[in-house]
């Protein structure tokens, strides 16, 4: 049976086969607000405490003991997690983007030093602002793509979208089209409410849902429901 990295969000996994293939780099984008980073934390700390996995979050916005603070709605102990080494977190402000991009000797031996099996980037697109050539942007994806994959680890890297398009939502920089899998994540408001869902828009090697699932945030994050109707109701 093929080894699948399990994300541990209830409902997830048996939309995905299991799990997301190992070494995958999967896009994970929405809009302001719709749960990226809580979704990258929560598939990085489930990886630590359920699976043996260790993992590495850089992130390159939020300040690390913000991330740490809001987190802690959720119980989970980051802080607690990186003492005990079970997950790396690695923090550039934006004006430092190009010491990160320098860096990468230093990160694949980070990797190596606690075996890494989960890494997430938060969010990628940070990334690419530097480049007002569309050609070098995508060279620069290209190439962090291929590193992220070499490392062995399976990846998540968030992008905030643009809007909502018809076939596939993209962000800024359109990511979502050079990687391995895409899953949105939705904060629609109809009418006096909004609802959150999720859809696996692609993912490669593997039979996924099509269907759009609500989710909920409860009080131990993120939960997919697959057998209720978005909007069911309304």
């Amino acid at each position: 049976m093929e080894d699948r990295v399990k994300t541990g969000i209830p409902g997830l996994d048996e939309l995905v086969e299991g799990g997301f293939k190992r070494s995958q780099v999967i896009s994970v984008s929405g809009a302001s607000g719709s749960g990226k980073t809580t979704f990258a934390v929560q598939f990085l700390y489930n990886g630590a405490t359920m699976y043996n996995e260790p993992g590495l979050y850089i992130t390159l916005g939020e300040q690390k003991k913000q991330i740490f603070a809001n987190m802690l709605r959720y119980g989970w102990d980051l802080k607690k997690l990186e003492d005990e080494k079970k997950i790396l977190f690695v923090e550039y402000p934006p004006y430092e983007i190009e010491v990160f991009l320098s860096q990468e000797v230093v990160i694949r031996d980070s990797v190596e030093m606690v075996g890494v099996r989960r890494l997430v980037i938060d969010p990628v697109s940070s990334l690419l602002m530097g480049y007002g050539d569309e050609q070098k942007r995508r060279e620069r994806l290209l190439r962090l793509l291929e590193r992220l994959r070499s490392l062995g680890c399976t990846s998540v890297t968030t992008s905030e979208s643009v809007g909502i398009d018809t076939e596939v939502p993209l962000g800024k920089f359109e990511v979502e089209l050079f990687s391995d899998g895409i899953i949105y994540l939705y904060n629609v408001r109809r009418r006096n409410q909004r609802q959150r869902a999720i859809e696996v828009i692609k993912l490669r090697g593997t039979k996924h849902s099509n269907k759009i699932c609500p989710i909920e945030f409860t009080e131990h994050g993120i939960e997919v429901y697959p057998n209720r109707e978005f909007f069911e109701g309304k």
